[in-house]
């Protein structure tokens, strides 16, 4: 994960902004309902939370001392909500089958990367990273496909956000170094606004 470029008051504004969109996309949906997204908007909470904690109180003077709850952290979501979410449209469209199932698999990489976090404190991660890029990369396809297949231009737009968020900061790190984890966060915060506007887990 890339060390964040702004200042622990921006931090602040980012992840504040991802529990705001987060939160008020999980008040408009029924737990029961849709278990999958409403579990996606948990996640992007808690993870809110915690970088709010690390804005409060992280030295930026040293910021080693939070790297393994930033890593954890931005690990959790980027692997997690993208796929969540995707169950949930694919329950909705097709039913709880092996398209929902599929998905699930996120699960395997999630805990290798976690490993990596916790244990290898990022060191040598080469195969957790490539196992997030493919998952990611899966995932964002699989969006796609559901958009095109639903004439959905508010999927296209989740797939598309979470492309620039995986995507840009490959190029921005050529310009501005480390550039990845506001990237993460705020985008994200898009990703959960545009949730919250999808009429399939809104609806009464």
């Amino acid at each position: 994960m890339s060390e964040p470029l702004s200042s622990s008051g921006l931090r602040i504004i980012y992840n504040s902004l991802l529990l705001v969109t987060s939160g008020l996309t999980a008040r408009k949906l029924s737990m029961l309902k849709h278990p999958f997204a409403f579990g996606a908007c948990v996640v992007g909470g808690a993870v809110a939370v915690l970088g709010l904690l690390r804005g409060f109180y992280g030295n930026d003077r040293d910021p080693e001392q939070f790297q393994m709850l930033r890593d954890v952290s931005h690990g959790v979501l980027e692997l997690v909500p993208l796929p969540l979410v995707n169950m949930e449209l694919y329950t909705i469209r097709l039913g709880v089958g092996p398209m929902v199932i599929g998905h699930g698999i996120f699960v395997l990489p999630l805990l290798i990367d976690l490993h990596c976090s916790v244990v290898k404190e990022r060191k040598n991660c080469w195969f957790a990273e490539t196992l997030r890029d493919l998952l990611l990369l899966g995932n964002i396809v699989s969006l796609g496909y559901l958009a095109v297949r639903e004439s959905s231009s508010l999927y296209m737009r989740m797939a598309f956000t979470m492309v620039v968020i995986k995507y840009t900061p490959v190029v921005l790190d050529n310009i501005h170094d480390n550039t990845g984890e506001d990237m993460l966060v705020y985008g994200s915060a898009l990703f959960f606004y545009l949730l919250g506007r999808a009429d399939v887990l809104t609806a009464d």
